[in-house]
């Protein structure tokens, strides 16, 4: 498995949070890309998220530039975890940051 890390920020929304990763996790792997996709609320903790190579939020809680990696706004998966632009949005960053 890759070392490319993506991170799922989310906060009240928690098990919708947790499905978009699983999910996200099978659809990079399915692409070619396989990735370790992993959460963070900011629920009850407004830290910054662990290091990854891409974050994606389901909600406003950072900016690229706190960060130091890219940052993808996701919040139509929270209705449509399929969502086709958001997906093809994701699939482009990840195969413009994914490790040769």
């Amino acid at each position: 498995m890759s070392n490319y890390r993506v991170c799922v920020v989310g906060g009240w929304c928690g098990n919708r949070m947790v499905m978009v990763a699983e999910h996200l996790e099978g659809v990079l792997s399915e692409a070619g890309f396989p990735a370790k996709v992993f959460t963070h609320s900011v629920w009850d903790s407004f830290s910054q998220p662990p290091a990854a190579d891409l974050v994606l939020q389901l909600l406003p809680a950072f900016k690229e530039s706190e960060l130091g990696c890219p940052l993808l706004t996701v919040k139509p998966l929270l209705a449509d975890i399929d969502h086709p632009e958001t997906i093809a949005r994701i699939l482009n960053q990840v195969q413009a940051g994914y490790p040769a």
